[in-house]
């Protein structure tokens, strides 16, 4: 009989692999593989502007990140694919180092460094899973409301401006959507192991798909194992969950890989 509380780490954890593929294939597809990290990092600002201003941490990494978002799309020129990765890496670094200094000039005692690094999935309450599944409802929500548009911006902004898509707002909901992603899977997942989740089952799934549809279906099913297998490994050999998961994640990536290359080997 499982404990209440793996179940509830279960069902969070497999919410937000549930939205990560998706958003994780248009962030590869556009090349925004980096932002993950860069806003992950930056997110750890957030929190500790978010106390010192008595909010909820969350609202801060919102603010934070939406900033950093328009000075993203600022710095690329109004091109999706143009990304800086000067620019990411400056802010990726200094919104960590600014956050930890801020976190100590808080002195919050109840905040836990470490828990915003790694995550705390084991520590999932119901409050946390209810909030987990209504973000994830909006998001696949505008997944597929949008999904077909942000395939067109991320194959070839040009064509798909030439087509009557309206290239700007897209990007702008897409970033909004990412925002969100970002400062609910901090929770989760914890700042520095957002962007392997999002990347890793991702190009996992790239060696076996053949199209966009079948590529998000199988980073599910890989980030899926991700966490399943992460989470067996935690439990077995009392390991951090969230790093455990993420191990797990490059584990599969290197079998698809090499399963791979003995399939061209044999053929």
């Amino acid at each position: 009989m499982l404990d209440d509380f793996l179940i509830r780490s279960l069902l969070a954890g497999a919410l937000m692999v549930l939205v990560a593929a998706p958003m994780g294939c248009l962030m590869v597809w556009q090349r925004l593989a980096f932002l993950a990290d860069t806003l992950g990092h930056a997110s750890v600002l957030g929190v500790a502007l978010g106390l010192m201003m008595s909010l909820h941490p969350m609202v801060g990494v919102l603010i934070v990140i939406l900033v950093i978002m328009l000075i993203v799309s600022q710095s690329m020129g109004g091109k999706p694919v143009a990304m800086s990765e000067s620019v990411l890496a400056i802010i990726s670094h200094t919104g960590l180092a600014a956050g930890i200094l801020l976190l100590s000039l808080t002195g919050a005692a109840n905040i836990s460094l470490e828990a915003i690094l790694f995550g705390d999935l084991l520590a999932t309450s119901m409050s946390d899973l209810g909030f987990i599944a209504l973000t994830v409802f909006i998001l696949l929500f505008l997944l597929w409301q949008h999904w077909t548009s942000f395939v067109a911006v991320s194959v070839s902004p040009e064509i798909a401006q030439a087509e009557g898509i309206p290239v700007q707002k897209v990007q702008f909901i897409l970033y909004l959507m990412i925002a969100l992603l970002i400062a609910v899977m901090m929770k989760v997942m914890g700042v520095l192991l957002i962007g392997a989740m999002l990347v890793i089952p991702v190009n996992a799934a790239r060696v076996f798909s053949r199209g966009p549809e079948q590529m998000m279906v199988i980073s599910l099913f890989f980030g899926l194992m991700s966490l399943l297998s992460g989470m067996f490994m935690s439990w077995q050999y009392d390991l951090q969950t969230g790093p455990a998961i993420v191990v797990m994640a490059a584990v599969w990536l290197l079998l698809s890989l090499f399963i791979k290359k003995l399939n061209k080997t044999l053929t």
